[in-house]
C-alpha cells in the first residue's frame, strides 16, 4: 500500500483520506506533525491514489482490515488513528475491529451512517454506470469544499479522484451507504475527537455531534468558513484543535 510517510518519535499518526482522495488530502497535516518530531504516515486505501491496482474488498470493513495488514507489515502495533470523510469511517470499522491498537481517534467530517440509505445506493448505481472521466468525477470534488479553490487546486483533486479505480469507487460507495457504526460506537473506549465543517454538506456538525453523544468523553470542534475538507480549507484552524489532542499522552476514556 503507497503511503507518504514522515519520520519521528512515539507511536505513529496514521492519516486516512476519503472517498476518491488519496494521501494529499493529508500531506499538510502530515507535514505539521513531523514539525513536531512526531512520526506520521498518510496512506492510499486499495483502490484509491497509488494504490488504486491493488485488490479489494473495498467495502468499509475491508479497507479497516488492509490497512491493519499494512501497518503489521510495517512493524507498526499502535497507532494513532485520523479518518476523514470515507477514511474516518474505514477509521471506526478499525478501532471496532482492533481496540487494542489505536490510541487516539480523530474523525473528520465523517458519520457513522447514512441518513438516506436508498439515495445513496442511487448514487452509486448511477456512478457504476458513467464513463470514468473528469466528468464523473467533477461534482464530487466540486462537494469537498465550502470555498473553491484555484483551478490548478481543483484540477490536481480532480486527477486524484480519477485515479481511483472505478469498480473500488462503486464498491465503497455502495458500503459506505450500508454502513452503521453508529450502533458500535458506544463501545470505543479510547479519546476521541470529532472535528465538523461548518459548511458541510454530506457530514454535517449535527453527526459530529451525535458521534460525540455516543462515544463517551469524546469533543466536538466545528470549524467555521470550511466544508467537507477542514484540513485544507481552513488549516491553521483546524490544526489548532487537532494537533493538541493527537499529541496528547495516552488515556483511557471514562466508563458511561
Amino acid at each position: 500500500m503507497f503511503a507518504l510517510e514522515r519520520e519521528g518519535a512515539g507511536p505513529p499518526i496514521v492519516f486516512v483520506h476519503g472517498f476518491c482522495q488519496s494521501s494529499a488530502y493529508w500531506a499538510p497535516s502530515l507535514a505539521r506533525v513531523a514539525d513536531e518530531g512526531v512520526h506520521g504516515l498518510a496512506v492510499d486505501l486499495p483502490g484509491f491514489g497509488a494504490s488504486a491496482g491493488l485488490d479489494g474488498p473495498y467495502t468499509m470493513a475491508g479497507l479497516a482490515d488492509a490497512l491493519a495488514r499494512e501497518l503489521d507489515a510495517r512493524g507498526l502495533q499502535q497507532v494513532v488513528l485520523v479518518g476523514g470523510s470515507m477514511g474516518g469511517v474505514v477509521a471506526q470499522h478499525f478501532v471496532l475491529r482492533h481496540a487494542d491498537r489505536v490510541r487516539r481517534l480523530l474523525l473528520v467530517a465523517t458519520g457513522g451512517f447514512t441518513a438516506n440509505e436508498a439515495l445513496a445506493l442511487e448514487k452509486a448505481d448511477a456512478l457504476s454506470a458513467l464513463q470514468w472521466n473528469e466528468e464523473a468525477v467533477t461534482p464530487i470534488v466540486d462537494g469537498f469544499f465550502h470555498q473553491r479553490p484555484s483551478a490548478a487546486v481543483l484540477a490536481e483533486y480532480r486527477r486524484i479522484a480519477l485515479s481511483a479505480s472505478q469498480r473500488a469507487a462503486v464498491e465503497a460507495a455502495r458500503s459506505n451507504a450500508t454502513n452503521r457504526t453508529f450502533d458500535q460506537l458506544a463501545s470505543i473506549r479510547i479519546p476521541a475527537m470529532i472535528i465538523q465543517g461548518r459548511h458541510d454538506r454530506a457530514r454535517t456538525p449535527e453527526h459530529g455531534a451525535d458521534m460525540r453523544d455516543r462515544i463517551a468523553g469524546s469533543v466536538l470542534a466545528v470549524i467555521e468558513e470550511a466544508g467537507h475538507t477542514p484540513q485544507l480549507e481552513q488549516p491553521q484552524r483546524f490544526h489548532d484543535h487537532a494537533v493538541p489532542f493527537l499529541l496528547a499522552p495516552a488515556r483511557r476514556a471514562p466508563r458511561a
